[in-house]
């Protein structure tokens, strides 16, 4: 394999546990840099131990979809193509001598994959899928401006945008528990509640995410098929739905402890005033 033309960019915080296997993955067909956000677990240690180059970021990002962290990025990258990906994540061997394939063509400046979940150690087929940029060229995609879950804008035609074939997706390990995944819920409907507002939500809406959730993706995307793990999840992001439309919804109307206090107040006195 030409395995000077793509660099592996691999973003890790504290991923001892599954960082060498992801390295394994990718070694024969790139350069791995790990963006690490100042590992303690032995990270960075195993990562240089299996060859690869370090760059720890100078900054805490809310995600790392940003311009600041790529143009720091292409500080240290040689490469022309850039990969963007995470600890959680692993391609086929198929996938990646496709890829090897797109990227020696050089028809191409983007490269789209689609990635596929796991959930409680089972493949979810179709379940909450996305289609994301995943190779790019340099200058090919910018990052400014851009929002939590969002790859960013392409620079380039839409010609230049190759679309992998299904086939050839990502695989998706999620690891987290119930409990784990609340805190995930928390923090990234705080990131996009803070990133775009929308109009206050109506029981019209509460019913068509509800039923667009559970039918579209539970049933026709086949995650029925994963049992009880594919029904989790879909409780699962039917909630992260639900808590970003609530946290909409008081952004909105001016809700929090101190207005929420004034409010409940009005009935206090109503009650004081019968003493």
């Amino acid at each position: 394999m030409d395995n000077q033309k793509i660099t592996f960019v691999i973003f890790t915080y504290n991923e001892a546990a599954r960082i060498e296997r992801v390295i394994k993955n990718f070694q024969s067909f790139g350069k791995i840099l790990l963006a690490d956000n100042n590992s303690t677990d032995g990270t960075i240690e195993i990562a240089r131990e299996n060859g690869c180059e370090v760059f720890l970021r100078k900054e805490e990002y809310v995600f790392v979809e940003n311009q600041q962290l790529v143009d720091q990025l292409y500080e240290v990258i040689d490469t022309e193509w850039i990969y963007w990906g995470f600890a959680d994540e692993m391609l086929e061997l198929n996938t990646l001598k496709e890829i090897n394939n797109i990227v020696l063509e050089d028809k191409h400046d983007i490269i789209t994959m689609d990635r596929k979940n796991y959930f409680y150690g089972q493949f979810c087929y179709d379940l909450f899928h996305a289609r994301t940029y995943k190779l790019f060229k340099r200058g090919a995609i910018d990052f400014t401006n851009n929002v939590i879950h969002s790859t960013g804008t392409a620079t380039v035609p839409k010609n230049k945008i190759y679309d992998l074939p299904d086939k050839y997706f990502i695989h998706h390990f999620i690891s987290n528990t119930a409990k784990s995944y609340m805190n995930v819920i928390n923090n990234y409907t705080e990131s996009e509640v803070e990133s775009y507002s929308r109009p206050k939500t109506s029981l019209i809406y509460f019913i068509f995410i509800v039923s667009k959730i559970t039918i579209k993706s539970f049933f026709f995307n086949k995650g029925y098929k994963s049992g009880y793990a594919g029904l989790t999840l879909t409780q699962l992001m039917l909630f992260y739905s639900l808590i970003k439309d609530m946290k909409h919804y008081e952004k909105n109307n001016d809700l929090n402890r101190l207005s929420i206090e004034n409010k409940n107040n009005r009935f206090r006195d109503n009650i004081l005033k019968r003493f």
